[in-house]
């Protein structure tokens, strides 16, 4: 457990004020490592970090200043990059089964079973490719990156047999 000693400073991380930088002395580490940067948030895992959290959110440490361009940017690019790494796995795990389903049909092989299944096979792997061309227009959105109107994830059945919600 640390003890702050002192703290300053405060600015948002991201539009939605979930997590704050301050910069913070500890008694533990004043000596030693003086005054750093620090990340407090109301989920952090240590009891001081939510402390800081909640003493920053009351002023104690004086106006805590909306994010930053660059905190702003930073973020929204963190968030893009996940959700496009998750867009191409959704769209990775269903090509091999797409592209046998396609073949079977086109070689006048498929069963009847795999025939009713090519369209919501498609417009499965279709929702996620569109999804990834959205996220891809992201940063071309006016107001980015302090307003970003983030494209809905798909609603599907069946990428890697479970069930994923649109948020």
């Amino acid at each position: 457990m640390l003890t702050v000693l002192q703290a300053r400073e405060p600015r948002w991380n991201d539009a939605g004020h979930t997590s704050l930088n301050l910069l913070v002395t500890f008694v533990e580490t004043a000596e030693t490592l003086g005054e750093m940067p620090f990340t407090a948030s109301p989920d952090d895992c240590e009891v001081y970090g939510r402390d800081l959290f909640a003493r920053a959110v009351t002023l104690e440490f004086g106006e805590v200043l909306e994010p930053s361009d660059v905190e702003l940017t930073r973020t929204a690019a963190l968030t893009l990059a996940g959700l496009t790494g998750e867009a191409t796995a959704a769209i990775g795990t269903l090509q091999p089964a797409l592209a046998t389903l396609q073949d079977a049909v086109r070689l006048s092989m498929a069963t009847e079973v795999e025939s009713a299944a090519l369209p919501a096979k498609q417009a499965e792997y279709d929702a996620w490719c569109a999804y990834r061309v959205r996220l891809s227009r992201v940063p071309g959105q006016a107001g980015y990156p302090a307003s970003i109107d983030w494209p809905a994830i798909p609603s599907t059945q069946g990428v890697g047999g479970t069930e994923s919600a649109s948020e």
